[in-house]
């Protein structure tokens, strides 16, 4: 096939969705955003807010999609599949644009200014104080385990019975060295692992 100046290829991709279609996010999506549209989806399927009957196979979907996009080392694996579906259809290429020079020396000096900018607020911006919990589980939150066996969310500087290793669906088995408990939100199930330190344990 020979290709002439204005020549263009356009190539689809047709596909399965994955865990940012779940979400409706798209690859590029900060944690932030992710955050936001899990815990938007939720709230559309959970059961006191639903107004059709709720559908326990997209919230364990939904909660597979969390519990692998919220964790950044499953994420990058995730990412990283080469066997993953490309996220988007690729755009047409054309041969008859030429590359254009990237301005580095704009880009290091926009750099240099950002970054002094930010020093110089630091300096002179008071520490605050941390913010309280969210109630949205996720890796590394620190819960109390209550009396129906259900985990919530506690700061981490105060007294917690333990701290979430992952948060997986309803219907997944939590690690062997982790224990199994509903979150309190009804957003899936955390696997937990107990705190050790007796100052900061909740017992």
């Amino acid at each position: 096939m020979r290709f002439t100046p204005n020549s263009a290829i356009d190539v689809r991709v047709n596909r399965r969705p994955d865990h940012y279609d779940v979400l409706g996010v798209s690859r590029s999506a900060s944690a932030k955003a992710i955050k936001a549209a899990y815990r938007r989806r939720m709230r559309e399927l959970h059961p006191d807010t639903a107004r059709t009957a709720t559908d326990t196979e997209a919230i364990a979907a939904v909660s597979r999609a969390w519990s692998v996009l919220s964790d950044p080392e499953k994420r990058a694996a995730y990412d990283g599949d080469v066997s993953a579906p490309i996220d988007r259809p690729v755009a047409p290429v054309r041969f008859d644009v030429a590359p254009a020079r990237f301005p580095w020396r704009f880009v290091l000096t926009l750099i240099a200014i950002g970054t002094a900018a930010i020093l110089i607020v630091a300096a002179f911006t008071e520490p605050t104080e941390p913010g309280g919990p969210d109630n949205l589980l996720q890796s590394g939150s620190c819960v109390d385990i209550g009396t129906d066996g259900a985990a919530g969310e506690v700061r981490c500087d105060g007294p917690h019975d333990a701290v979430v290793r992952s948060l997986v669906a309803f219907d997944a088995t939590c690690p062997s060295d982790t224990e199994s408990h509903l979150d309190r939100q009804g957003m899936g199930r955390a696997c937990v692992v107990r705190a050790t330190d007796p100052v900061t344990s909740g017992g």
